[in-house]
């Protein structure tokens, strides 16, 4: 009879070799990620302590996981969950799955601002990982979640009350249209994506990610320069907006901000691209 261990080694290295064959970027971390999911075990434990016994139903279970994921399914939605900052949240294909970028922005926010109260906007906030995380690292701070789909909606609220962020409500609304108020800091992660780039993308994104949270029009830059006028009318005196932008969009979005805003730079990702807009309303 074949052993635990064996059986366990075994799946792994048919997972792997199932999804080298596929549009998979990683398929050995791809594998181990379905496979510790199918036994629910962290990662990481369960390659320095194999399994002592796998469920009967676990090897037919994992390799319907491996189908899905050769067809191009995101890894990620397979799953149902993706880490970001300190948190896990809820993820499915009404939002977009939470990049690393979009954490450097949030630790932009955090860095900028200690624990005082303020009154801050996620414009676009699709899983909540931007405004729940602001919240729950901010307890002070009363954050209002905005997003245009009432499904992404239903996901963010589902990510609240799992990670117990009672600081944060949520609206439908398109841009900053649906909810009253100044704020002292509005944040996005909106869509930069330019409509005519999209055959370049990975399959995986094209097929399965909502394009309504990747794509925009004008090169990509109709959302952001939309967003950057809205928030010159809704920010109080002094107010600073913070938005995610494309990896070569600087100079087009520094012409967004006129002689109302006194402070506008950008802040470089970990791969050296200007990534994130800062921008301080005049007082």
């Amino acid at each position: 009879m074949i052993s635990i261990l064996n059986q366990f080694t075994a799946l792994l290295a048919e997972g792997e070799q199932m999804l080298r064959s596929s549009a998979s970027q990683s398929p050995e971390l791809d594998a181990q990620l379905l496979l510790a999911h199918v036994l629910g075990l962290d990662r990481m434990k369960m390659l320095v302590d194999p399994p002592e016994e796998i469920p009967v139903s676990a090897p037919d279970v994992f390799r319907r996981m491996l189908a899905r994921r050769h067809a191009g399914e995101p890894i990620f939605y397979i799953i149902g969950r993706k880490g970001f900052h300190n948190y896990v949240f809820n993820v499915n294909p009404s939002v977009l799955i939470p990049r690393p970028e979009t954490e450097e922005l949030v630790e932009a926010v955090l860095k900028r601002f200690p624990d005082e109260p303020l009154a801050v906007a996620d414009v676009g906030t699709g899983s909540g990982c931007i405004a729940i995380t602001l919240g729950l690292e901010r307890a002070s701070w009363r954050v209002s979640a905005l997003d245009v789909s009432e499904k992404a909606l239903e996901t963010a609220r589902e990510n609240a009350a799992g990670l117990k962020a009672s600081n944060v409500e949520f609206f439908r609304s398109n841009l900053l249209s649906g909810v009253g108020g100044e704020f002292d800091v509005i944040v996005s992660n909106p869509p930069y994506i330019d409509v005519a780039d999209s055959g370049t993308l990975r399959v995986e994104i094209i097929k399965h990610e909502p394009p309504l949270a990747l794509f925009a029009e004008e090169n990509g830059l109709k959302i952001i320069r939309e967003l950057a006028a809205q928030s010159a009318a809704r920010l109080k005196p002094g107010g600073t907006f913070f938005c995610e932008i494309g990896f070569d969009q600087k100079n087009a979005v520094e012409g967004f901000f006129d002689e109302r805003w006194e402070q506008v730079s950008f802040l470089k990702d970990i791969s050296g691209h200007h990534r994130i807009a800062v921008a301080v309303l005049r007082g």
